[in-house]
């Protein structure tokens, strides 16, 4: 008997497609859930905090979750490190990966030992530990990819005959977003299903004391991300060297670290540039440097697939400016929250800061916008989304494994 508080997706998964002829087709509920990260979970990054927020949710859902993945130090509870974390670069960015292949003998125990409906794949085709994962998994397998590239990806170009090989074993395709989608389809063609990242809208909507290095009597415009060439945060320092001749008050403040910053501190200084920069800083404090910030500023000149910066500044009501990329224009285009200008051009940049900077209503118009697009990405409504295509996916290999049987009678 199904329980009554089951979720809709539950209900769903009885019915489509006649399943209701075999009670041995409906899933488990709750599911048995393994997600397993690409990167180093023991350090900051994108990917990491969303394969964190998505076991959260989901958990809150009744779900058995577990998180696996590389890790350079130990891990919090809930987590496990299969190997260990290589620091390589892909596309700009540096990365921590599992490369050991003793990983393939650990995947093995973990899937002899313990018994999954899902085994949820970030970035499958990131080696190794990912193929490790996809090639040994007993349970249906979702993988979801999340790299955006403008001129091609190279890797997935070079390595096409083996992956290839290797994606037949996906039970379902994600992508975080349409040119996501597109990176990955050219070279994998194939049915694929955008869900995008998602956000804990009330983290951010709960009500932080400014950061301490914030002063109340000046105009910030805040960047939050990873200091590397990619994210094109140098055009935001020579933007605001023209942004403060003009407007004195003006502040600059960049949240994050990563190899570019002696460089950046470098050339503020030889402009003259009035910034602060913080380090990384705690998750539980991020939301506090969001909601000080009067524009919050995204100046990548590519390599992003969605932008989850903006989808944080969005659920604090705070007016975008931001790089005219697929991946952010994706999301900031259809809320009309922001305005976007060529990546790379410092002086379009200046232009849109100093637009915005002076203008208080209309700040707060673009910021209404950008909460109103960020509640539609919500975890509680994207989990629902995933645990949809759990059910699907589940009910359909039970489905596939009792067909010869079915055909004998």
């Amino acid at each position: 008997m199904l329980r009554s508080d089951a979720p809709e997706c539950w209900w769903r998964c009885v019915t489509i497609g006649g399943l209701l002829s075999s009670q041995n087709l409906i899933p488990r509920y709750p599911l048995r859930i393994g997600l397993f990260a690409p990167y180093d979970l023991a350090r900051a990054g994108g990917v990491g905090n969303q394969v964190r927020a998505q076991a959260r949710a989901l958990r809150q859902l009744g779900h058995d979750v577990r998180v696996y993945g590389p890790a350079s130090t130990s891990l919090g509870g809930g987590e496990t490190a299969i190997t260990g974390a290589v620091t390589v670069t892909f596309g700009g960015t540096e990365s921590g990966i599992g490369l050991d292949p003793r990983g393939a003998f650990r995947v093995a125990r973990l899937f002899a030992a313990r018994e999954f409906d899902i085994v949820h794949v970030h970035e499958p085709l990131v080696p190794v530990l990912p193929w490790f994962v996809v090639r040994g998994a007993r349970a249906p397998v979702v993988a979801t990819f999340h790299v955006h590239r403008e001129t091609g990806h190279r890797w997935y170009a070079m390595a096409r005959p083996w992956l290839r090989a290797l994606l037949d074993r996906v039970d379902c395709r994600i992508a975080v977003s349409e040119p996501a989608r597109r990176t990955v389809a050219q070279y994998f063609p194939g049915a694929y299903e955008v869900v995008p990242n998602g956000i804990d809208v009330g983290a951010f909507r709960a009500s932080r004391p400014p950061a301490a290095s914030l002063s109340s009597g000046r105009l910030h415009v805040v960047y939050v991300g990873r200091l590397e060439p990619r994210k094109g945060v140098d055009h935001l320092i020579r933007a605001m060297a023209r942004v403060q001749r003009a407007l004195p008050d003006a502040n600059l403040v960049i949240v994050g670290d990563g190899p570019e910053q002696r460089r950046l501190i470098d050339v503020a200084r030889a402009l003259a540039v009035r910034v602060q920069f913080t380090g990384r800083v705690h998750d539980a404090d991020l939301p506090g440097y969001v909601q000080a910030a009067d524009v919050v500023c995204s100046p990548a000149i590519g390599g992003e697939s969605f932008g989850v910066v903006l989808l944080e500044a969005m659920a604090c009501e705070k007016p975008i400016v931001a790089s005219r990329i697929e991946g952010y224009e994706t999301l900031v285009g259809p809320a009309a929250c922001g305005v976007l200008v060529p990546p790379g051009d410092d002086e379009a940049l200046s232009q849109a800061l100093l637009k915005l900077l002076q203008d208080r209503p209309l700040r707060q118009t673009l910021g209404a916008r950008g909460l109103h697009a960020a509640r539609q990405h919500d975890w509680s409504s994207i989990a629902r989304v995933l645990e949809g295509i759990y059910c699907r996916v589940v009910a359909a290999r039970r489905r596939d494994r009792l067909a010869p049987h079915t055909l004998e009678h």
